[in-house]
C-alpha cells in the first residue's frame, strides 16, 4: 500500500478536520513541500495540481493552506516542521521553505487574511535553527541531550514545556476549515504592520530565489 501524497492528506484532513491530530504526530510526507509551492502561488504548482487531482483550484489551494496551518504551524511543531521539512533537511531546503511561507503570510498575497499572524511562528523557527551553531543547540535540546528534561520529547513529538501546555487548560482547539471561517483580519491589521521588518527579509530572500 503507497503513502498517501502530502496533497491527498491536505485534501482528506480539510474534509474530516479531526485527522489533524493523527497527522501532527505522523511524520510528513515527502512531497509536503509541494504544497507550499501551492500556497505561495510557486510557478504553476496550483494548476498542475488542480489537474493531478481533478479538483477546482480553489479546493486545492484551501485544502494546502489548512494542512499548512494545522499540521506545519500548530503550537506544538518543533522548529523543523513549521518550516515544512524534516530534521535532516539541508540549510537551502530550510530557507527556501521559509521563503515560500513568508510569502504566502505577506499581508500583500491575500488581502484581509488572518493568516499573517503566523509569520512570527515561522521566523521565530527559522531563528532557531539558522546557522549551524543554533542548529546544533536546537538539535541538543530538542532530542533532550541538554539540561536534564530541557527539549525532552513526547510520543507526539513535542518538547516537555509544549506538551504540557498540550495536555493542560491550554490545549490548541482545532480551526475550521477555509470554507467555514468567516472572513477575517481587520483585526489583526495593527499586528500585521507591527510585522514590517519580517517583511523587509521576505524581500531580500525572494530576491535570491526568484528567477
Amino acid at each position: 500500500m503507497r503513502d498517501e501524497t502530502a496533497l491527498e492528506l491536505a485534501v482528506g484532513l480539510l474534509q474530516l478536520p479531526s485527522r489533524a491530530r493523527a497527522l501532527r504526530d505522523a511524520a510528513l510526507p515527502r512531497d509536503v513541500e509541494a504544497l507550499l509551492n501551492i500556497v505561495a502561488g510557486e510557478g504553476h504548482a496550483l494548476a498542475n495540481a488542480a489537474r493531478v487531482s481533478g479538483l477546482p483550484e480553489r479546493a486545492v489551494n484551501d485544502a494546502a493552506g489548512f494542512y499548512v496551518e494545522q499540521i506545519l504551524l500548530h503550537p506544538g511543531a518543533d522548529s523543523y516542521r513549521a518550516l515544512g521539512a524534516n530534521p535532516d533537511a539541508t540549510m537551502d531546503q530550510l530557507r527556501r521553505n521559509m521563503a515560500l511561507m513568508l510569502r504566502w503570510l505577506h499581508p500583500d498575497h491575500e488581502a484581509n487574511s488572518a493568516r499573517a499572524i503566523y509569520a512570527g511562528r515561522v521566523t521565530e523557527a527559522w531563528n532557531n535553527i539558522k546557522t549551524a551553531e543554533r542548529r546544533t543547540a536546537y538539535d541538543a535540546a530538542r532530542l533532550g541531550t541538554v539540561g536534564g528534561t530541557l527539549g525532552r520529547r513526547t510520543p507526539g513529538g513535542a518538547s516537555g514545556a509544549t506538551a504540557g501546555a498540550r495536555n493542560g487548560a491550554t490545549k490548541p482547539r482545532l480551526a475550521k476549515p477555509p470554507a467555514v471561517r468567516a472572513a477575517a483580519g481587520g483585526g489583526h491589521r495593527a499586528g500585521a504592520r507591527s510585522r514590517g521588518g519580517i517583511w523587509r527579509i521576505l524581500g531580500r530572500l525572494l530576491g535570491q530565489h526568484r528567477s
